[in-house]
């Protein structure tokens, strides 16, 4: 019986540095984790608006800036829309830009891409048509 007492006890002894030692070793590296005294850290501040995120999509100005290049886009695809119709029914117009196709299109055939990129098919002058303006 005593012999039994002493196992455990030492038993017990054992397990009690071995929780101490895992504790220690927790708190050591939970330490790690945990900000430096208040000295160490920098305090940056900015006038200007910090951005959010994802929620910044949701904010006044993220709307208007989207509603603006929407319209922009909008204005802009119109524009060519208007300067194919103005070009489907005007025959000088129409062989202008068939000639265009077919230099790009040699162009790229030839492998340069870069020469076939620059020329401008669509004129970026606003056609005035009735009915569309």
């Amino acid at each position: 019986s005593h012999q039994l007492y002493t196992t455990i006890l030492k038993y017990l002894i054992k397990m009690k540095f071995i929780a101490s030692v895992v504790a220690a070793v927790a708190v050591q590296s939970a330490s790690a984790f945990v900000a430096g005294p208040q000295c160490q850290r920098t305090i940056v501040s900015s006038s200007t608006q910090q951005s959010m995120g994802l929620f910044d999509f949701f904010s006044e100005d993220a709307r208007k800036e989207r509603e603006a290049r929407k319209q922009a886009e909008v204005e802009e695809q119109e524009q060519m829309q208007r300067e194919i119709i103005a070009r489907r029914s005007n025959p000088k117009k129409m062989e202008e830009y068939e000639a265009k196709v077919r230099v790009r299109r040699a162009l790229r055939m030839s492998g340069d891409d870069d020469a076939a990129d620059s020329i401008d098919i669509y004129s970026g002058e606003d056609e005035k048509i009735v009915g569309l303006n």
